[in-house]
């Protein structure tokens, strides 16, 4: 019955934005209608974050070409703008109590979809002032650092318990941070030091410290240890340790539970592949048994954003659940609770979405984000009073889920039996068969790049399934989340193995049905550039054709160019990641000499035979333009097809409309021209 009522419930969208930051939606009949500005535009409204006492909502939208912050009374429905920079992005949004809210500023994103922060900032509601805490521009003595909010006291008090760098430049310290009198008072005097993460229990008292220690030489990795603090005592001790090799047993921290003394702790004990998250007490410091696992994919923060379902109530703080992502999003229940039980109230309602819900201090209200392979977010207002649920806005209004491609998970066998899992997307209205097939590739690699309700900055599976091609999006070996196996088998096979798994997910659609073999094309950026380039080098006869940025084109210099920013860490005596983690994972430019030279697209562009196209930044800094340089030399010399473009004032990733639009516009001709019906 209450089902019922929460979907009769659901009405029009009451949101009333002011004239300048209102947008015109146009209904289209197909999502081929749909042009490459509307795909590609800055999401309408994105991060809305309840207040404590469920009164006001705030939300980034796209004003003068950025994402900047408004404010909307709930009650009234009215929205006020408290930023309109034309600089910067409003990166991330938190509430402190009702009355301050938090937020830091960003230079757009990379290509791996890190922000490029350039400040935080707070809006006091009373006062209506946008005050500074740390920019990169003008007087940098009077930064103050806020590297996170771990707690606030709640009600309408300003004070939060932070960690910021006070007492140093690299490593963080818990302080309460008083935001109406920037007061600061340090909770952790008697450190472990060199701490970069850390963990308050329900009392919010400091119990787990994460710090980093010194790499002890060349060629060994650099450790991470854990600290615990027991109540009561002045002396910390180490609990855990993790390598950054990551080829051990690794931990990360969830939380604790509300007897502060049960640790919920990610890991992958006793040679298990996958990381599990197990209940460990910090007191016989034992583990307990596993209380979440995936047959998949590692449940832990990085990879699967897991993260502790908690009482709604804030005295009680009770662990009742873990949500995180595997090939779907997925929540493992404890018991039955009060989360749950509005859990499955909102899924009642809304039985084809997945629905992430943030419930208000108090319990009287809950803030909804429905979202899907097709729906690309929806938000909506949850009343408990009245048992209700109101459509509150659309995060892309005009992505009717009707005309949306299907996003289906997909599992195979590589050519050595390492299973490779991923997602393939299809265009709506046409029969799976024959279709020409983009193979789109993640960045990083160590990093999960895809989940199932991928639409993100960039809904590239989505554009390019409007245009009639099958997107398969893999995670192929030595991405992070699918297990240490997965993992380590990518180890030196940048271009190799790794290589492989996207040429077998491809041949395994052809095998199906699916795919035309004669129309397949490659497309990503970063190492998936790479991935592009070095799949028109290794397999000249498999892909007609690589759409490609901001990418890797030569090993050597990946390694070698010291002006790029991942030369800048590392001290002189022991070296950074690019004289340690690098030469484990991809390899030595001096040691590795025969393999990097097989496996730098620059130096065989002569085993090209399709064309290129390549898009490099002019002021990237991960993997600066030299890159693109050496290829478009190598393919003119070579004779091959180039589309090559330069954009300028744009880093590892493109982000300001003029260049993401042309990109994307580029695109669509380039893989039309190549992929067309032979």
């Amino acid at each position: 019955m209450l089902n019922q009522v929460l979907r009769k419930a659901v009405c029009a969208a009451f949101l009333a934005l002011p004239l300048s930051i209102s947008f015109a939606t146009e209904a289209y009949k197909s999502a081929a209608d749909i042009p490459v500005e509307v795909f590609f535009k800055r999401v309408d409204y994105r991060s809305l974050v309840l207040s404590p006492d469920g009164k006001t909502l705030a939300a980034v939208v796209p004003l003068k070409n950025r994402g900047n912050l408004v404010l909307i009374d709930v009650a009234t429905r009215k929205a006020e703008v408290i930023t309109s920079s034309d600089r910067f992005d409003v990166a991330s949004l938190e509430w402190v109590g009702n009355k301050y809210l938090m937020f830091r500023v960003a230079d757009g994103q990379d290509a791996s979809g890190r922000f490029n922060y350039k400040g935080s900032y707070y809006y006091d509601v009373d006062g209506k002032q946008v005050q500074e805490l740390e920019s990169t521009d003008g007087d940098k003595k009077n930064n103050i650092h806020i590297t996170s909010i771990l707690s606030h006291v709640g009600g309408d008090s300003p004070v939060a318990i932070v960690t910021m760098n006070g007492r140093s430049k690299e490593f963080e310290d818990v302080y309460t941070f008083n935001f109406k009198t920037r007061r600061s008072k340090l909770m952790t005097f008697e450190s472990p030091g060199r701490t970069v993460g850390w963990e308050l229990d329900t009392k919010d008292r400091p119990r787990i410290a994460i710090r980093d220690e010194l790499r002890p030489a060349k060629g060994q990795p650099q450790m991470t240890t854990y600290w615990h603090l027991p109540i009561g005592a002045e002396k910390w001790e180490k609990i855990f340790e993790s390598s950054s090799y990551k080829d051990k047993v690794n931990y990360q921290i969830l939380g604790f539970d509300n007897d502060d003394r049960t640790l919920y702790v990610s890991a992958n004990l006793d040679g298990r592949d996958k990381m599990a998250v197990y209940k460990y007490d910090t007191t016989t410091k034992k583990f307990g048994d596993v209380v979440a696992e995936d047959d998949i994919f590692d449940v832990d923060q990085s990879s699967a954003g897991a993260r502790l379902i908690r009482d709604p109530d804030p005295k009680n703080r009770k662990v009742y659940g873990i949500a995180y992502q595997g090939i779907m999003p997925k929540r493992i229940w404890l018991g039955d609770n009060p989360a749950k039980a509005i859990v499955d109230m909102v899924n009642g309602a809304l039985p084809s979405t997945y629905n992430s819900i943030s419930i208000s201090e108090i319990g009287d209200k809950a803030l909804v984000r429905s979202s899907s392979d097709v729906e690309a977010g929806t938000y909506y207002l949850y009343d408990a009073g009245k048992k209700s649920l109101e459509l509150v806005l659309k995060e892309r209004d005009w992505a009717d889920p009707k005309i949306m491609a299907e996003r289906k998970p997909i599992a195979f066998k590589a050519r050595d039996g390492l299973p490779i899992y991923g997602y393939l997307t299809l265009p709506r209205g046409v029969e799976a068969k024959n279709l020409p097939l983009i193979v789109n590739i993640h960045g990083g690699p160590m990093v999960r790049g895809y989940h199932f309700e991928s639409w993100g900055r960039w809904p590239e599976a989505q554009f390019f399934a409007s245009r009639g091609y099958a997107v398969l999006e893999l995670e192929p070996r030595g991405s992070e989340g699918s297990g240490m196996k997965n993992f380590t088998s990518g180890w030196k096979q940048w271009g190799g193995t790794m290589q492989d798994d996207l040429s077998d997910g491809a041949l395994f659609l052809v095998q199906e049905g699916i795919v035309d073999k004669n129309r397949m094309g490659l497309l990503g950026g970063s190492y998936g550039g790479y991935a592009s380039l070095q799949g028109m080098v290794k397999n000249p006869e498999l892909w007609q054709c690589a759409d490609s940025s901001v990418a890797v084109s030569d090993l050597g210099l990946l390694q070698n160019v010291t002006w790029s920013d991942t030369a800048e860490y590392g001290d002189a005596a022991t070296g950074g990641y690019l004289a340690n983690e690098f030469t484990k994972w991809v390899g030595d430019s001096t040691n590795d000499a025969a393999l990097f030279e097989l496996r730098s697209p620059a130096r065989n562009a002569d085993k090209v035979k399709g064309p290129i196209m390549l898009s490099m930044g002019s002021d990237d800094r991960r993997v600066p333009l030299i890159h693109g340089e050496k290829m478009r030399d190598a393919l003119l010399k070579a004779g091959k097809q180039l589309d090559y473009k330069v954009y300028p004032e744009e880093g590892h990733g493109f982000n300001r409309d003029v260049s993401v639009f042309d990109l994307y516009h580029r695109g669509e001709k380039f893989f039309a021209n190549c992929l067309k019906k032979k």
